[in-house]
């Protein structure tokens, strides 16, 4: 009994695994990053890792997933990572050792001691090394990726500080902080080669090894400023960038168009655009006495491999030694190179074979070589320890139980159902009687947590921690993957979307801006004539934004670049604060809370119509299904609701009326056909079928006074009144939780922009998707192809002619290069607004914190935050006055600042701004108004007879050339001699005067008229 138990221990622990081992997606091409150059997206989203403190943090570059990976690293710590390794190494400078662990924070490990006075330290990817400098002995030392094998790599160097290194070029670059210079050498130790030499003190260096360019930071002798530069691999092309970040700079990571860097304020992460220094953003991180150091970026593409002919030529050499040997899970002994298999499987009788198709490498020949072994049927043998039933899998198996029991926890024993009495084990699911205690167990599909009460896998609520699609693989066992159009993650659970890189739209009451998730490009996309918007909304097919104001009470549209205002909706508007587009049936609808109705419209502004009047007191935010055909809106009036309709305003369903005050925002998941809302008054976020059942809350108490909401992705968004800002939390849990601010006034209507967040789309139905010959729907993208005989020109949308011998086998066009609209969508941007650049400067800040610079001053929510060195002070926002703790609005039209036209327009004061009307008389966007000929329009109000003559911003009405009141009637009658005179009856003195025109003087006659 006991060697069964010995037998079966290591089985019971591989049979308690949870697979969670579904491929990653990468549709990026080795070598090229697919969005390089542009805002595309593929493959794992990258991350940061750095050290702070006396530990090493992981970081999301939106500011999610913020978690400690190493706690005590050290409180000096020089760091690197091993992409394809999944593994960081650090050296821990006050303690002497060089320790690696994980990516995901597991398996920590120390590896070996380390000489005093290391420098610097970085991976070689490609040749399995760790490399560091010493800067008191002047010598740079190479070792394995265990720490044996050490040997000089350089020596007799001048204080070789920082060092970095990109094995596909076979360089290392180095410092020297002392002499302020810049050296390049191969990784053979030979052919050093000085780059440039400084006066000033270089503190840090890095690679753009995609662009192949050196970045140092370079700090004046005195300490008092600090730039980024660069340089290509020779020394030659240098630049030098200022960041206005007002802190000296201190550690620093590139990848794709941005830098990333640290300061010596404490706890915060800048990004920049690597060009530029422009397009900033702020991550501030939790408190502490000591600024992020070491910083490095995460991607398979920060870490290419090498395709240079000495690796091919190893790898034909291998070749041509594999001999049978195949794709298999299985691997070879580095000294006998003799087939072997992983645990669960049987090596075949030649020796050479394993079942399953998994590639392990050879350590010592650094290729890959495989076997082919037979599955071992465990079930067959009887070594399963299963009490009741087994079944067999490749390389494993599970145990069953027939109906009427359940498998306990250990997964070996089954168990006769015999329900525990209620709320006896607080169990996630059900609970079992047995002998010994209450035990609580799983559903077919999933399996017990460590606590012993909480199920996890595809059959419970928590969907196997998989973001999107869970798949069981046994009744104990399941992997994660994702929707067509997203990229499975490193984490094997959660999904990103693909393709162009998504970013926010929001209304800002005084303007529409826009940015990226990560809170770059921040910006203005329109501020002129806005006055108050807060419904918006985006239509895919057409990429034109639809907007409503409250002050002007009309509703717009224009191009995303901002170009082509269209004023849609001009008459019947009062309090617009909700808008909807029907992206598929082409029509949009708002919500009006001072008219209470709910309008809608064809998209170009014909044939508006009310389709919601009744039984509603104030609707605010509202959201269209177009696949469902189904309309819902919130109702914050005397009975605050959520409601539902069909398109044509029929079929009205209450979807909650319970537990709600102050109904804001609301929104569709249509992956998982979840409605969402937001209660500014309960600060709460809910979700619930879009029946409204399984309605549960979200998040609550740290939502401040949340007005819109939108989701995507794994994510929820939802603008704050409370703190100006967008906050976004897990859309299952409602945590990692990360505020984004920067300079907001109010916050409103959230629209996430990306092809796949509102499926169905059809860019192909406008205009041919911008194609010249064949637009191609792909997952909401236009894909342009050309006719046989042409080829795509540059901009990806226009076809050329080709000669016979150009013209690709089949006609087919190469698409590696096509730009979608999207690609293209914020870099050609043109400005109506003529706004001057230093207005155009907006920070964005990635709050994983509220304790922010400025928490101890409190500064008002019409301010912004301002550091200053080590300081920080409250500004108020443009459009306010005052201290910054304390913020008024400006009447910009008292003080005679705007500049509307004073004859032909007024100016109506707004939070923050104000905008120009026309007054009544006049049309136009109310900076350009033109007089309205009312009657030749026919919108006048002369009464019958009455001549109508236009005048500037009115007219007038004239009986037998005589003015006349509007509306007053002029009624023609017959003198004696039969000609036309002027009638005009008198109401207050029941009398009724004719002029007789005949006469030389004229003269009127009266009549008494009776009833």
């Amino acid at each position: 009994m006991l060697l069964t138990l010995i037998i079966l221990l290591p089985v019971v622990l591989k049979f308690s695994f949870v697979s969670l081992s579904a491929p990653q997606h990468w549709s990026c091409p080795e070598g090229t990053p697919a969005g390089h150059g542009n805002s595309t997206r593929v493959g794992p989203a990258p991350f940061l890792i750095f050290s702070h403190g006396n530990s090493i943090f992981r970081i999301d570059t939106e500011g999610t997933n913020y978690e400690p990976l190493v706690v005590d690293a050290g409180v000096s710590v020089i760091m690197d990572f091993h992409y394809k390794e999944k593994i960081i190494y650090w050296v821990d400078l006050e303690r002497q050792l060089l320790q690696r662990v994980f990516l995901n924070g597991s398996r920590r490990e120390r590896i070996c001691n380390i000489e005093k006075n290391v420098s610097g330290m970085a991976i070689n990817w490609i040749n399995e090394e760790v490399i560091w400098s010493n800067q008191e002995e002047g010598i740079i030392t190479v070792t394995d990726m265990k720490g044996n094998n050490s040997h000089v790599l350089l020596s007799a160097l001048k204080y070789p500080a920082n060092i970095a290194v990109d094995p596909v070029e076979r360089f290392i670059f180095w410092s020297s902080e002392v002499a302020g210079s810049l050296y390049r050498a191969d990784l053979d130790g030979v052919e050093v080669k000085s780059l440039l030499e400084t006066s000033e003190k270089i503190t840090a260096v890095s690679l753009d090894v995609l662009d192949k360019r050196l970045f140092w930071i370079q700090y004046s002798r005195e300490g008092s400023n600090s730039l980024i530069c660069s340089c290509d691999y020779d020394g030659g092309s240098v630049r030098i960038s200022k960041h206005p970040t007002q802190h000296n700079l201190f550690a620093m990571s590139l990848f794709g168009d941005h830098v990333f860097y640290s300061t010596w304020k404490t706890r915060t992460i800048w990004i920049a655009n690597k060009h530029t220094g422009k397009d900033m953003v702020r991550i501030n991180l939790h408190p502490s006495f000591v600024p992020p150091g070491e910083l490095k970026v995460v991607h398979p593409l920060a870490q290419p491999k090498a395709e240079d002919d000495a690796r091919e030529r190893e790898q034909k050499l291998h070749k041509s030694r594999k001999g049978n040997c195949s794709s298999t899970v299985c691997g070879q002994d580095a000294q006998s190179h003799l087939c072997t298999c992983a645990e669960g499987y049987a090596l075949s009788r030649d020796r050479k074979y394993c079942e399953a198709q998994l590639i392990f490498k050879n350590s010592h020949l650094n290729v890959f070589c495989c076997c082919h072994c037979a599955d071992v049927n465990e079930c067959a043998f009887w070594n399963h320890g299963c009490t009741l039933g087994c079944k067999n899998t490749p390389g494993s198996y599970y145990c069953t139980c027939p109906v009427g029991f359940v498998l306990l926890p250990d997964g070996k024993r089954c168990h006769q159902l015999v329900s525990c009495p209620s709320n006896v084990s607080e169990c996630s699911h059900d609970c079992v009687l047995t002998s010994e205690d209450p035990l609580c167990f799983c559903p077919e599909g999933s399996v017990l947590e460590r606590d012993g009460k909480t199920c996890s896998g595809c059959s419970s609520p928590d969907n196997g921690g998989c973001s999107q699609l869970c798949i069981a693989l046994s009744p104990v066992s399941w992997e994660c993957d994702c929707f067509p159009g997203y990229d499975l993650q490193l984490d094997k659970k959660s999904c990103v979307a693909s393709g162009p890189q998504p970013f926010l739209l929001f209304a800002n009451s005084q303007d529409i801006r826009h940015m990226h998730f990560d809170g770059t490009d921040y910006g203005t996309l329109l501020s002129q004539q806005m006055g108050m918007v807060y419904a918006l909304d985006h239509d895919p097919v057409e990429n034109k934004i639809y907007f409503a104001h409250t002050a002007l009470k009309w509703i717009e549209r224009a191009n995303m670049d901002g170009s082509q205002r269209e004023r849609l909706i001009e008459e019947g508007v009062d309090m617009p604060e909700g808008l909807a587009v029907d992206w598929i049936g082409r029509r949009f609808y708002w919500t009006d809370r001072g008219k209470s109705l709910i309008g809608r419209s064809d998209l170009n502004g014909k044939h508006p119509k009310i389709i919601i009047k009744e039984n509603i007191s104030q609707p605010r935010g509202i959201a269209v299904h177009p696949m469902a055909k189904r309309l819902f809106w919130t109702d914050t009036g005397i009975n605050p609701r959520i409601e539902s309709s069909s398109l044509q305003g029929l079929g009205r369903l209450v979807i909650a009326s319970s537990d709600l005050i102050w109904p804001n925002g609301i929104t569709i998941d249509f992956l998982t056909d979840k409605l969402y809302w937001c209660d500014a008054k309960q600060s709460v976020i809910e979700i619930a079928n879009l029946d409204g059942s399984k309605r549960q809350r979200l998040t609550q108490n740290d939502v401040g006074h949340p007005f819109a909401i939108a989701v995507f992705e794994d994510y929820v968004w939802f603008s704050d009144w409370a703190m100006p800002s967008v906050i976004r939390v897990n859309k299952k849990t409602g945590k990692d939780r990360v505020r984004l601010q920067g300079s907001m006034l109010k916050p409103s209507s959230l629209v996430v922009v990306h092809p796949l967040a509102k499926p169905g789309a059809d860019p192909c139905l406008y205009q041919n998707g911008g194609c010249e010959h064949i637009c191609k729907e792909r997952l909401g993208t236009a894909w342009c192809l050309c006719r046989e005989g042409f080829m795509k020109a540059s901009d990806g949308k226009t076809c050329l002619a080709l000669d016979g011998h150009q013209l690709l086998a089949g006609g087919e066009v190469d698409l590696k290069n096509q730009v979608t609209p999207l690609d293209t969508l914020l870099k050609t941007r043109v400005s109506e607004d003529n706004i001057t650049e230093s207005q155009h400067i907006l920070v964005a800040e990635i709050m994983v914190s509220d304790q922010y610079d400025c928490a101890p001053v409190g500064c008002s929510t019409y301010a912004r935050c301002v550091s200053e060195g080590e300081d920080a002070t409250c500004q108020c926002l443009k459009g306010f006055a005052g201290d910054g703790k304390l913020c008024s609005d400006i009447d910009e039209c008292e003080m005679g600042v705007p500049v509307c036209p004073p004859a032909s327009s007024k100016c109506i004061n707004t939070e923050g701004g104000y905008v120009c009307q026309c007054s009544e008389g006049y049309q136009g966007d109310g900076i350009h108004c033109l007089d309205i000929d009312e009657c030749q329009l026919g919108l006048h109000s002369c009464g019958e007879n009455a001549n109508c003559t236009n005048t500037e911003g009115g007219y007038t009405c004239t009986c037998a050339g005589r003015l006349s009141e509007p509306g007053l009637i002029c009624p023609v009658t017959l003198n004696s001699h039969g000609d036309l005179g002027l009638a005009v009856l008198l109401p207050a003195s029941n009398m009724l005067y004719i002029s007789d025109n005949t006469e030389p003087k004229g003269g009127t006659a009266g009549f008494i008229v009776s009833d």
